[in-house]
């Protein structure tokens, strides 16, 4: 038959699978109602083109002899490099564009067309030829209801238009939705052809109108204990510091104690673990004063009142009850230009992940304030010193939605920002240029993850052009009141239909909103 002379056009290094029903006696059995396709190869020849055309061609020959009650299905095969196939997952409650993408995803831990490593994607290193290029199924994920599928690097065919926008598709969530980031309006043919410039982008917008605080790394944010500094010269008198503290009556009381000598040239590198004080030689005062670092011309600290102590301030700055400028912003606009489309759009997490990876001279027994005096957020460790991208969001309280059943439910709108983790899935990292992959539109623009508080100033992450002012290449971290790009990221309902389209620019997905 057809389907046979096929198999003489493949060179003899390919290793064909090709599994059915018993539709024909050279065909096995693999799973009651289902015929499947599949292919693995290392460097595969067939009609000069890749061994995805191959399987292409064969699924299309193949599932015409698929008995109607059978569900004909074509897999994406990796190898590990010792002769192993590792094969995607494609539940069969995906729909939409969840399910275009879990058609044509590889897995992201073995070697594939475009991954020469035997380990599978690099997060360590950009996106590339060889580190990625098309849509991934996240390896952890493949036995959950929903695994993951994210597109990485130069894609061309992640081009959604829907509610009047064009966007780019980002990831599917654990419930079968797509998040996309916007990307501007369509061109006079009804296109999606914005690549880069301002037109990907709804403004420019400060993250936090301040950066005095810790709290202002937060999308929302609690109440803001703000840095205060004194100078050396201020610092004269032989004050007392203390360990820890009790309170009251109204009143603080120094505990675990030492005196400076009033030499602030020697006495800012001797406080170690007595962060507490007065400011005064005395141990009672109705506020108190911690110290989180010192140098030779100042010591910089916050304060306490009502008896507050650290930890207390921690989880305070930590909370949701103002509006960040970059929400404030992000919502004005979906208010304004996407809330009649609310039904089509999914609400799920956006994550401001403020758990903290490297506490230091904020814990009070964290030693120095001198070398151990910043205060470091989860998104840092994961971009700077693991490379482990994570789609995880540990507290309740970053965990924003719509919802309070899913998330912390103080979002009024199902909208939000891309993280630095799902930038470093797309293929972009920490101060490496990247502008081949999706996500360059060479303009600076904010993510919805915190780096950390850096003696005086809150920092978030952003996507980076090395043509921006305030910002180099890579996946840098800026000051939150620098004014940088916004791109909200919505995430389309699992039921949401692709009423046409290949999701190229010339001919993006369309969404079916009638």
């Amino acid at each position: 038959m057809k389907i046979f002379s096929r198999f003489k056009q493949f060179s003899k290094d390919i290793k064909l699978i090709i599994i059915t029903a018993l539709i024909m006696s050279s065909f096995m059995v693999y799973a009651a109602g289902e015929c499947i396709i599949a292919a693995t190869a290392d460097d595969v020849s067939y009609n000069g083109t890749t061994v995805q055309a191959a399987i292409d061609e064969l699924y299309s020959m193949s599932k015409d002899y698929c008995p109607d009650e059978y569900e004909c299905k074509k897999v994406n095969n990796v190898t590990d490099c010792e002769n192993n196939k590792l094969v995607t997952t494609n539940p069969d409650n995906l729909k939409g564009l969840a399910k275009i993408m879990a058609n044509n995803a590889y897995l992201d831990s073995g070697k594939s067309e475009y991954v020469n490593s035997c380990s599978g994607v690099k997060f360590n290193a950009i996106s590339s030829d060889t580190n990625g290029k098309g849509i991934y199924e996240i390896a952890s994920t493949k036995n959950d209801t929903y695994p993951i599928y994210y597109y990485r690097g130069a894609v061309d065919n992640n081009n959604v238009k829907f509610g009047g926008f064009c966007w780019k598709a980002i990831r599917t969530t654990d419930t079968g939705g797509v998040k996309m980031i916007y990307n501007g309006t369509p061109d006079a043919s009804g296109n999606c052809t914005n690549t880069t410039g301002t037109d990907t982008q709804i403004g420019t917008s400060a993250f936090n109108a301040n950066s005095y605080s810790p709290s202002d790394v937060g999308y929302m944010y609690g109440t803001r204990y703000t840095e205060t500094s004194k100078f050396s010269s201020d610092l004269v008198t032989a004050y007392i510091y203390g360990g820890d503290v009790t309170y009251s009556g109204g009143t603080y009381t120094l505990t675990e104690t030492m005196t400076s000598t009033g030499n602030w040239e020697t006495d800012y590198n001797t406080l170690n673990n007595h962060h507490y004080t007065c400011f005064s030689t005395g141990t009672t005062c109705t506020s108190v004063y911690y110290v989180y670092y010192t140098d030779s011309a100042k010591a910089f600290y916050i304060t306490l009142t009502n008896g507050k102590k650290i930890e207390d301030a921690l989880d305070e700055m930590f909370t949701n009850t103002t509006n960040s400028n970059a929400k404030t912003e992000i919502d004005n606009w979906y208010n304004t230009s996407l809330s009649s489309y609310t039904s089509y759009i999914e609400d799920t997490i956006y994550c401001n992940d403020r758990s903290i990876s490297q506490i230091g001279s904020w814990n009070p027994d964290g030693g120095s304030t001198t070398s151990n005096n910043q205060l470091f957020f989860s998104p840092y460790a994961r971009m700077w010193i693991n490379s482990i991208p994570s789609l995880e969001c540990s507290r309740i309280q970053d965990r924003f939605t719509v919802s309070g059943s899913i998330g912390n439910g103080a979002l009024t709108y199902p909208v939000g920002l891309i993280t630095s983790d799902e930038v470093i899935y797309a293929g972009g990292h920490k101060n490496l240029a990247n502008n081949s992959y999706y996500l360059y539109t060479n303009k600076a623009y904010w993510t919805g993850s915190p780096n950390n508080f850096s003696f005086t100033d809150s920092l978030d992450y952003l996507v980076a052009s090395e043509y921006s002012i305030y910002s180099s290449i890579g996946v840098e971290s800026k000051q939150v009141f620098r004014p940088n790009g916004l791109r909200p990221v919505i995430s389309l309902s699992p039921n949401a239909v692709i009423s046409s389209g290949d999701g190229t620019q010339n001919n993006p997905y369309t969404v079916q909103t009638n």
